[in-house]
C-alpha cells in the first residue's frame, strides 16, 4: 500500500497550493509570493479565469474530492474499497490531463509559467503514478485493525497540515510581490518602443511628426473613431508618419488578441491595413471564420494564412506591443501619441485633425504641405509594415504640449515646467502617463484595462434567456441603449436606462428580480461598451452576482431567435 503512506500529505499540498492561489486570484491587489517569474502574469491572463471562475476554484474542488475519496476507502473495506481506489485512478488521470493542458498554455499561449501551478501539476502527476500502482498492484485486503491504525494516521496528517498550513498561508499572505509598475519612460525608452522596426505604418516615413495609434480591433470605441483615424491618415499623408500598435484588452474581449494576429497575418502578405478596415467593418464577427472570410475577400494566400493564424505565429509580435503600451502608459484604447501628446479615447476627425494641425505648426511643418521637405518627401501607401531607415527610427522630434484642449475634451491644468497634464480629481504620482507626454482625455472614454479587472457580470446567451423567462420571477429587462434606439424598437416590456445614466438610476430596479441588461447585437463589441460597463455598475452598487445577467445576443438575437418586439 505504497500510496496510503503519503497520498493523504500529496493531496494537503496540493490543497494549500490551490487554496492559496485561489486567494491571490480573488483580487489583483494581493501580492503573490513566485518561486521563479511569471506567476502574475499567468494571472493576469485571460485563461486565469473561464467563464468568469477563478481557475484555482477547480484545484481546490478536485483536490477536496480525492481527499474525500481517500477517506472513504479507508472506513470501508470489501468492494466500496475497491471501486473508491478506482475512482482515485481515474480522477488523478483526468487531473494529470488537465494539467498537461495547463502546461501547454503557460508555454504557448500566454509565454509565461507560474511555479504555484506546476507545483500543482507536478504533486497531480506523482499522485496518478500511485493511484496506478496500487491498482495494478492490488493485494488482499487488509486487517481491520490495520484500516484502523490507517484512519488514525489520516487524522494526524491532517492535523499536522493544519498546524503547519496556518502559519504559513499567514507567512505568503503578507509577503510577495504586485505586477511591476510601468517604469518611467525616458527619451531613450521612448524611442525604443513607441515604434518599432517591424510596425505598421503608412504616409511620409521621413516625417517630423509621428502619431501612434494603440488600438483593439473588438472595442466598439475604437471602431467608432477609425473613420476619423483613415481621414487623418488621408489628409495629411505627407506631414505625418502614422503607426498602428496592437493593444488588445482581452479580458473583457476574447476576440481582440486573435483578431490582431490576423491583421498580423494579413500584414505578412502586404495587406495590413487592409485588414484593419475589413476588422473594423465586421466587428460583430471576429471568429476564426469571419477573419478567414476576411482573407479570402483581400485576396490573399489562404492556406498560408490560416496556418500563420492557427499556428498562433504571431502571438508574440503581439503582446509586445502590449508591453509596449503598458510600459508608456497606454491603460485604454484608442490612445494615441500625437508629438508629446498623449490622448485616450475616440476623437471626432475634427479634434483629431486639429491635434494634429496643432503639433505640425509647432514643427514649423505647413498643413498645405507647402514645406519643401514635406512636399518631397515620399508616402508610404498604407499596405505592408515598413521596414524604417536610420533616419526614421530616431525619436520623435520634441514639441510644446499643447496649451488649448480639444473642443470637448476633458483636460486640466498644465505644468510645462514637468511636461505633464494632471487631470481633475487625480493625484499625479497614480496618473501612469509618461512624464514627457501630456495625457488628454476625451470625453468619448474608451475601453479600460481598469474594467478588466473588476468583477463582470454573466454572460447569457438567447436559450439562457428563455430559461430566464420560464422560471416563477420572470426577469426585468433594462435596455441601455439611447432613447431614440429604445423607442425604434426593444423587448416587450423591458425599461429603458441609458448607460450614462444607470450610475444614477440603478436603485429604481427591483432588488429581488434578475436583470438582463441588453443592447443592440449587433456589434460583438457593445457588450463592453454599454451592456458590460452597465453590470458592473449595478455590481458596484451591491446588486449580487446571481442576479445582474448580460445578454450578449442582445436585441438582434431577440429578433433573429423570432421572438416579437415592441414598436
Amino acid at each position: 500500500m505504497v500510496r496510503k503512506s503519503i497520498t493523504p500529505a500529496l493531496i494537503l499540498l496540493g490543497l494549500f497550493d490551490a487554496l492559496y492561489l485561489l486567494y491571490t486570484y480573488t483580487s489583483p491587489s494581493r501580492p503573490m509570493v513566485c518561486i521563479g517569474t511569471g506567476c502574475d502574469a499567468v494571472r493576469a491572463s485571460a485563461y486565469s479565469t473561464p467563464w468568469g471562475i477563478p481557475m484555482p476554484v477547480f484545484g481546490v474542488f478536485g483536490y477536496t474530492l480525492l481527499a474525500i475519496v481517500i477517506v472513504a476507502e479507508s472506513l470501508f473495506s470489501g468492494r466500496v474499497a475497491r471501486m473508491a481506489r478506482h475512482l482515485f485512478l481515474e480522477m488523478t488521470g483526468f487531473g494529470f490531463l488537465f494539467s498537461l493542458y495547463l502546461d501547454y498554455l503557460q508555454a504557448f499561449a500566454i509565454h509565461a509559467y507560474c511555479a504555484w501551478c506546476l507545483t500543482s501539476g507536478a504533486v497531480m502527476t506523482v499522485l496518478f503514478v500511485l493511484a496506478l500502482v496500487d491498482v495494478s498492484r492490488a493485494g488482499p485486503e487488509p486487517e481491520p485493525a490495520m484500516e484502523l491504525a490507517h484512519v488514525r494516521s489520516l487524522f494526524a496528517v491532517g492535523m499536522a497540515a493544519v498546524l503547519a498550513g496556518v502559519p504559513a498561508f499567514y507567512l505568503l499572505a503578507r509577503h510577495g510581490h504586485l505586477p511591476p509598475a510601468s517604469p518611467q519612460t525616458t527619451a531613450a525608452s521612448l524611442a525604443e518602443r513607441l515604434v518599432r522596426p517591424v510596425s505598421h505604418e503608412a504616409g511620409n516615413p521621413q516625417a517630423l511628426l509621428t502619431v501612434v495609434e494603440f488600438g483593439d480591433f473588438e472595442c466598439p470605441v475604437c471602431g467608432r473613431g477609425e473613420a476619423a483615424a483613415r481621414e487623418v491618415r488621408t489628409r495629411f499623408a505627407h506631414q505625418i508618419r502614422f503607426v498602428f500598435r496592437q493593444f488588445p484588452l482581452e479580458r473583457i474581449h476574447f476576440l481582440a488578441e486573435k483578431a490582431a494576429e490576423a491583421s498580423e497575418c494579413a500584414g505578412e502578405q502586404g495587406k495590413f491595413w487592409e485588414m484593419v478596415e475589413k476588422i473594423y467593418s465586421r466587428q460583430g464577427d471576429l471568429f476564426p471564420e469571419g477573419l478567414e472570410r476576411d482573407a479570402a475577400e483581400l485576396g490573399l494566400d489562404q492556406r498560408r494564412f490560416n496556418q500563420c493564424l492557427t499556428s498562433g505565429a504571431m502571438a508574440g509580435r503581439v503582446r509586445r506591443d502590449m508591453e509596449d503600451g503598458r510600459a508608456l502608459g497606454v491603460r485604454a484604447t484608442p490612445t494615441f501619441f500625437i508629438g508629446r501628446e498623449m490622448i485616450e479615447g475616440v476623437m471626432t476627425a475634427e479634434q483629431f485633425s486639429q491635434a494634429v494641425s496643432g503639433q505640425l505648426a509647432r514643427l514649423g511643418v505647413s498643413v498645405g504641405g507647402n514645406v519643401e521637405q514635406a512636399a518631397m518627401a515620399p508616402v508610404a501607401q498604407p499596405k505592408s509594415p515598413v521596414r524604417k531607415t536610420a533616419a526614421a527610427s530616431q525619436p520623435v522630434p520634441p514639441s510644446p504640449l499643447p496649451t488649448q484642449p480639444l473642443p470637448g475634451t476633458q483636460t486640466a491644468n498644465t505644468d510645462l515646467a514637468q511636461g505633464a497634464i494632471v487631470l481633475p480629481g487625480v493625484a499625479p504620482s497614480v496618473q501612469g502617463a509618461p512624464p514627457i507626454f501630456g495625457r488628454v482625455q476625451t470625453a468619448g472614454g474608451g475601453c479600460s484595462e481598469a474594467d478588466a479587472v473588476k468583477k463582470q457580470p454573466e454572460l447569457i446567451d438567447t436559450k439562457a434567456v428563455r430559461q430566464l423567462l420560464s422560471d416563477h420571477a420572470a426577469p426585468v429587462f433594462v435596455d441601455v441603449r439611447p432613447a431614440g434606439d429604445y423607442a425604434a424598437g426593444r423587448i416587450p416590456g423591458a425599461i429603458n436606462i441609458p448607460a450614462d445614466k444607470i450610475g444614477q438610476q440603478w436603485n429604481t430596479l427591483p432588488k429581488d428580480r434578475t436583470i438582463v441588461i441588453y443592447e443592440s447585437g449587433g456589434t460583438s463589441g457593445d457588450v463592453c461598451a454599454a451592456g458590460r460597463a452597465s453590470g458592473r455598475t449595478l455590481l458596484e452598487h451591491g446588486l449580487p452576482y446571481s442576479q445582474v445577467k448580460v445578454y450578449r445576443d442582445g436585441l438582434a438575437g431577440w429578433k433573429q431567435a423570432g421572438t416579437d418586439t415592441d414598436k
